[in-house]
């Protein structure tokens, strides 16, 4: 079996939010083979070309793009901020779709959006498909990993609630398959 990289990626900053105990489930979740690499993007600054006019690549740019490039594949977790992608990742995107070498592009990628309201983030998981469809990223079709009312699906930093865990074991599942195809 071949083993893959992927690269998790979190669109909240905040230590102890519930994306991030979605993404630190990833691991258990994954198939055999799969490795769960955990990319940050809080030093990323805004985006401002101006930045790389002037001084180049911003080392935090340059060690996402990196870690992007090296994975098989990519699984973002994401909230939902008034019914959108949240900044700071949606930010971080924007650098790496001027990046040369465009390491999105072609990427299997998985959405995976949580919300503590009902709805589970769907509003920003729909848009992060429209974004990672522009900068050239392939997104995993499949179940859309919208998970309502987070709050009482989490305990112990991580996801505990089992029809949500199952749903993402079934779409890294998905994403594994179609990293491995593209890898050959």
């Amino acid at each position: 079996m071949t083993e893959l990289t992927f690269a998790a990626l979190c669109g909240s900053l905040r230590r102890a939010s519930m994306t991030r105990m979605l993404r630190a489930t990833l691991p258990d979740l994954a198939p055999k083979g799969v490795h769960i690499v955990d990319v940050e993007i809080d030093a990323v600054p805004l985006f401002n070309g101006d930045i790389r006019a002037d001084s180049g690549t911003p080392p935090a740019v340059t060690a996402l793009c990196e870690a992007l490039a090296a994975a098989d594949a990519v699984v973002l977790c994401s909230p939902e901020y008034n019914r959108m992608v949240p900044g700071a990742l949606k930010n971080a995107m924007d650098w790496v779709s001027t990046e040369p070498g465009f390491p999105m592009s072609g990427k299997p990628v998985a959405v995976m959006t949580q919300s503590p309201g009902p709805r589970g983030g769907n509003m920003s998981n729909y848009a992060w498909r429209q974004v990672l469809s522009v900068i050239g990223a392939e997104v995993v079709p499949g179940p859309d990993v919208s998970l309502g009312l987070m709050e009482g699906k989490v305990d112990g930093g991580k996801l505990v609630d089992e029809p949500s865990r199952k749903l993402v074991a079934k779409q890294l599942g998905l994403l594994a398959d179609r990293a491995r195809l593209l890898k050959g």
